[in-house]
């Protein structure tokens, strides 16, 4: 299918649901993007995401068949990858608040993963950018609520799908979604102002400040933007390229060393290192 780009999406479609391999990896091929962005909001660790689109599209394979078009492939597609996203975060169990503050200390005492941190600082492809550092932060303290307030907050709040959308994604009504939604924005605001010193001066964590400091002055990227209300982190947050910025690569790997400490239990949430400040 060698002129698939002039093929209208609803004859690959068609194609696709009846066994057409080629149209659907066609498909796919303009949709996997936005697929790959959803799921990364919800998840955001860089080899969980890798395997839940992987997971996605093979889903979407099987059940093509089932595709009626009541909306368009991509979107489709989306919801099929918020539903695989949600049952990973199910088999996870939360993470603490302080999942952040627990990595920070562990990096503290850990020559190896300061060594780990610093190779990041010194490679000449990474740039602090606070506003990626400030969506990396609302999806880890995102992971300490429940999957299903946490999906409802990231589709509605940070993806902006309507009410009705994100209540067909996750297969609820409406007053549910809107019960998770109200849960999950009362819960995380509480968090952020118990965890973070953008929000709260006694908070604990000075990520922001502490990583902008230890990066070199010429790849500090742009100002710490505030974020004192949960609407203006949200607009930060929405703004934030999180799995191609310039910050990536320090996040790729706050992501892994998180999830192992939370997995394993490893770590105090005590401020020994006031995160960042000290």
């Amino acid at each position: 299918m060698n002129d698939k780009e002039n093929i209208p999406q609803h004859e690959l479609t068609l194609r696709a649901a009846a066994g057409d391999q080629t149209a659907f990896d066609a498909l796919v091929l303009e949709a996997r993007p936005k697929l790959r962005g959803v799921i990364r909001r919800m998840v955001s660790h860089p080899e969980d995401t890798d395997e839940l689109v992987q997971e996605s599209v093979i889903h979407a394979w099987r059940s093509m068949s089932s595709f009626r078009g009541e909306a368009s492939f991509g979107t489709w597609l989306c919801a099929i990858g918020i539903r695989q996203a949600l049952d990973h975060l199910r088999r996870q169990k939360a993470w603490q608040t302080e999942a952040q503050v627990v990595y920070a200390n562990e990096c503290f005492k850990s020559e190896e993963l300061q060594s780990e941190v610093m190779a990041v600082f010194a490679n000449p492809a990474f740039a602090y950018e606070a506003k990626e550092h400030i969506a990396f932060c609302f999806t880890c303290v995102g992971r300490s609520l429940s999957p299903e307030q946490q999906a409802v907050l990231v589709m509605r709040e940070v993806l902006r799908m309507t009410g009705r959308e994100a209540a067909h994604a996750l297969g609820i009504t409406e007053p549910v979604m809107r019960h998770h939604l109200a849960a999950a924005r009362s819960a995380i605001q509480e968090r952020f102002e118990g965890l973070c010193s953008l929000v709260n001066k006694g908070g604990v964590c000075y990520q922001c400040k502490g990583l902008r400091d230890a990066t070199p002055a010429e790849r500090h990227g742009g100002s710490i933007p505030p974020v004192e209300t949960l609407e203006a982190r949200l607009a930060v947050v929405r703004g934030a390229d999180i799995d191609s910025g310039a910050s990536q690569l320090l996040h790729d790997v706050f992501w892994r060393r998180t999830k192992e400490l939370e997995d394993c239990g490893r770590g105090s949430p005590s401020a020994a290192t006031e995160c960042g400040k000290g």
